[in-house]
């Protein structure tokens, strides 16, 4: 159930990549995107909150712990780590371009997940780091790489964005697990969200005045409703991973997590691709390639443990 949730999630930040990015491309500003995406997000999780008390008593305990110092600063840092990955994107992608910006961050998010999991960042406890755990990694690294291959004709080196994308996925695999160790504490995922939409959305804020005043423009806002869904999709992926990661893992999650997002890939790029040629063999023989490494680990791992 939870690996099953874990790659519809994944289907889900596909459809908000989409969505963002066509809003992006309407602002003429990614860090204007991402910022309605947060505020629209903010707004629909604090509504929800409110609504439900077992919500608004999840939110009350977070705000007792970091007061009471249950939760440290450094615990409560994941929606920070996020917008820094949002900020991050806008600046990073038109410079070396999807395609290596992608396999740095997914090459950033395996590696660290590994160490992340070892460290017990999750309140789930500590995870060795083994052959077949190591070995799913890369064989997600490489899938992810053959996925995303035609686009490196339109990506460009430069070491300062590359660098930072690896730094923002190993983030992303830090977020999800300090994001399961705040959860733990609410035990209300909701209550978890609203703390990394609010967090987050003071980092691109931050961001957003910065690349304004270097220049930046913002086009009049666009009349499609749908381009204005990304905050809600990325309300559910923060509240449903915040709540499956403690079964999981971090790796785990991340593995799969990928895994449907190139399966939710394949699926927008056929249904409504936002380019000519976005659907094409590479896409597919590397979300087949996912999907079949996945199977393999878990199989491998299930006799593992039964033996």
């Amino acid at each position: 159930m939870f690996a099953i949730l874990a790659v519809l999630i994944g289907v889900v930040v596909a459809a908000q990549s989409r969505i963002n990015g066509q809003l992006s491309v309407d602002l003429n500003n990614g860090l204007a995107a991402a910022l309605v995406s947060f505020a629209t997000g903010w707004l629909l999780v604090s509504i929800l909150v409110l609504m439900n008390k077992r919500e608004r008593s999840g939110l009350q305990e977070i705000f007792s712990a970091i007061k009471e110092k249950r939760l440290v600063f450094w615990e409560i840092s994941g929606g920070f780590l996020g917008g820094c990955y949002v900020a991050a994107q806008s600046i990073a992608v038109p410079q070396i371009g999807v395609a290596l910006f992608t396999i740095s961050v997914v090459a950033g998010q395996t590696v660290s997940s590994l160490f992340v999991d070892k460290a017990g960042i999750t309140s789930s406890g500590k995870v060795k780091i083994t052959a077949s755990r190591t070995a799913g990694a890369f064989a997600t690294l490489i899938a992810v790489f053959i996925a995303v291959y035609p686009d490196f004709s339109n990506s460009e080196f430069r070491f300062v964005p590359l660098l930072m994308a690896l730094v923002v996925g190993v983030f992303a695999s830090v977020q999800q697990g300090l994001n399961g160790r705040v959860n733990a504490v609410a035990k209300r995922p909701l209550a978890t969200a609203w703390l990394n939409f609010a967090t987050g959305a003071m980092i691109v804020v931050i961001a957003l005045l910065i690349n304004l005043l270097s220049g930046a423009e913002i086009k009049a806002p666009p009349n499609n409703f749908w381009v204005y869904t990304g905050g809600t999709l990325g309300l559910v992926f923060v509240a449903v991973s915040a709540y499956i990661i403690k079964h999981l893992g971090v790796l785990n999650f991340v593995i799969l997590n990928i895994a449907g997002q190139l399966v939710g890939a394949v699926i927008i790029d056929w249904l409504a691709p936002a380019k000519a040629g976005s659907l094409n063999g590479y896409l597919i023989f590397g979300t087949t390639m996912t999907i079949a490494s996945i199977a393999v680990s878990r199989i491998f791992e299930a006799r593992k443990t039964k033996s």
